[in-house]
């Protein structure tokens, strides 16, 4: 009997502790609650600052603070970044942004601005990732004219690139570069002497036909260059050769030429 009787306060001590401890975290809960209710209240964590890191070459710092303000008056907490970096990304010479919180309560937004490479058509530019960019520039000398159809500006400026280091050797330097909806190339040439020339290429093989002619062009064409209005490398032994000052065309080693597009 003594031992039944000796247990039951032990089990009482055991209720008490287990109930207490059932309080205390309720009571956690309730604070933690307020607590996280309270921090979300606009008015007792508002963004403090916005600090902005770019280049500052094209974009100003009045454009971008217009730009963010709206979307920052709520709690820090609440601060939408998505739609802060969205919105940030729609400034015209803005690149890239990424924004994060900087506690206490300011906000970091990093930029980068465009890199208008070349225009493209007659209405938009070229960034350096061959995107198509619709820009105020008013420092597009030496800037090359692109075109192409829907989708292709970024194949275009890439074959640009290309083929401007096959014709480098000869000392060529492309102006301009079009490609057809049927896939053939137009390639506007500057050089040496106010020299002007346009190349027609198809999709078969342009780097190795333009480095054909870029040879052809160091060791024959050279010395006549101002002469020559046209190229068509087309052949698929040669080329042909429009004259400016000449009827006709000549015609080296060249079979029957491909529909132009």
């Amino acid at each position: 009997m003594r031992r039944a009787e000796a247990t039951k306060p032990r089990a009482d001590r055991g209720a008490l502790r287990t109930g207490a401890l059932l309080l205390l975290a309720l009571g956690l809960l309730v604070s933690v609650s307020y607590g996280v209710d309270w921090a979300l209240r606009t008015q007792n964590f508002p963004v403090a600052s916005i600090r902005f890191e770019g280049p500052f070459r094209r974009v100003t710092h009045a454009e971008l603070e217009s730009a963010v303000l709206p979307l920052v008056r709520a709690n820090f907490f609440l601060v939408d970044l998505d739609a802060v970096k969205r919105q940030l990304e729609d400034i015209p010479w803005v690149h890239r942004v990424s924004v994060r919180r900087a506690f206490p309560q300011d906000l970091h937004v990093e930029f980068t601005e465009q890199r208008v490479v070349a225009r493209w058509r007659d209405d938009a530019w070229l960034n350096a990732s061959g995107e198509v960019v619709h820009v105020q520039v008013t420092d597009a000398e030496g800037l090359p004219r692109l075109e192409g159809p829907d989708g292709t500006a970024a194949q275009v400026l890439a074959a640009y690139e290309d083929f401007g280091r096959a014709l480098a050797p000869a000392g060529l330097k492309l102006a301009g570069a079009s490609l057809t909806p049927r896939r053939s190339w137009r390639l506007d040439l500057e050089g040496p002497e106010e020299l002007r020339l346009t190349l027609v290429l198809d999709h078969e093989q342009p780097q190795k036909r333009l480095a054909r002619f870029a040879r052809f062009y160091a060791t024959t064409l050279a010395s006549q260059a101002g002469a020559v209005r046209l190229v068509d490398l087309r052949y698929t032994n040669g080329f042909a050769v429009e004259w400016r000052r000449r009827e006709g065309m000549r015609v080296a080693g060249a079979t029957a030429p491909r529909n132009e597009g």
